[in-house]
This record gives structure tokens, sequence and C-alpha cells, in this order.
């Protein structure tokens, strides 16, 4: 009656049974638990769950807040590869392999060539040249440019108006001929070839 009227609630304990405490502290086995938790997740947790340290809601936020735990420890001695940027560049167009073009026509320069030397043996055989085998365009272009050539050669002279002759060396018998000209421009001046060294003349 008088624990009604006094609000206290039936314990069901004796009076010389001492009540446990609602803030009881933690125990050795529960700090030995979460410091093995702390540096060894894994052993921590089996620590924990194999001697039933704390209640089944503590053990499941401690599991929960080890594999967190874990899972950084993963991310950060995880090592990263950094990626280099690289522009794409183009990579040019694959070309078509062409026709050996170059072989063709060496192998067709080369049989010319063996029909022109056979040719040209038969020719020489007969007593001709070179000259007979080719065509009459050929040969004007041949005669022009011997005679372009010998225009363009050096010849000599003596200076002033005494020059009657264009020599081929500078010194012709006892005669020193100082002055250096063109076959071209002797035959403008009116010079003639010497007719002792014979030097290069062109048909008038």
């Amino acid at each position: 009656m008088n624990r009604q009227m006094t609000g206290r609630r039936d314990s069901g304990y004796t009076a010389g049974v001492k009540r446990p405490s609602a803030n009881r502290a933690i125990s050795l086995r529960g700090v030995v638990g979460l410091v093995l938790t702390l540096l060894l997740p894994p052993v921590g947790l089996f620590y924990l769950w194999r001697q039933g340290v704390f209640r089944t809601r503590g053990r499941l936020l401690i599991t929960s807040l080890a594999t967190l735990e874990m899972i950084a420890l993963v991310v950060l001695l995880t090592p990263h590869q950094e990626l280099t940027p690289r522009m794409p560049v183009p990579a040019p167009p694959v070309q078509v392999t062409a026709s050996p073009t170059e072989e063709v026509l060496t192998a067709l320069y080369n049989s010319e060539e063996l029909v022109y030397q056979s040719q040209l043996e038969q020719v020489k055989a007969a007593g001709g040249t070179e000259r007979d085998l080719m065509t009459e365009e050929e040969k004007l272009e041949l005669a022009n440019d011997e005679t372009e050539a010998i225009y363009a050669t050096i010849v000599y002279s003596v200076y002033g108006s005494e020059a009657v002759y264009y020599h081929a060396t500078k010194v012709c018998r006892t005669q020193t001929n100082g002055r250096e000209l063109t076959v071209r421009d002797a035959l403008r001046e009116g010079l003639e070839p010497c007719p002792n060294c014979n030097p290069p003349s062109v048909d008038s």
C-alpha cells in the first residue's frame, strides 16, 4: 500500500539485494573490444560478438562504424593512378599501296636500252656511228648544242687593232696573247682562227 502511494515500482528484488544501476560503467572487456575494433576492425568485431560485449544494438552500431572505417582505409591505401589527359591526334588516312610504277619504268628503260645497244653494235659493225641511229630532230639538236659549246669556248688574242687571229692558247709560237674572250666575241670582231694552233671555229 505504501509502495503504491509513493509511486515506486515493484522491482522484484529483496531488501538485501542491490538493484543494478541503469548507468553501468563500461567493463574492461568493452574497453578491450573498442580498442581492438578501432585498431584492427575484423579482430575487434570478432571479439565483441564472441564475448557478447554490449547489447545487440550496440554491437550492430559498432559493426557499422567499423565497416565504414575499413572501407575508408581501403580507399585511402589503394594506389590511384593519375590519368594524363591527352588531346586526340587525328591519324593520317591509310594510303592504298600504289602500283610499282618506278619498277615498271625501270624495266621498260632497261629493255629499250638493250635494244638500243644491240642496234648500235650492228651500226658500228657496218662502219657507222651513234649519230646514224638518231632522228633528224635529234641530229639538229645535237648540232646546235655542239655549235653553242664552240661559241662559248674561251680563246685568246692580242690587244688592239693589231689582232687578226684568235688562238687556242695564250702563247702561240713566239706570240703572247694576253686578251681572253669567247669564240663568239672573236667572230663578232672579225677575228679568224689561227692556222697554226687551230682553235675551235664554226662555219659562218
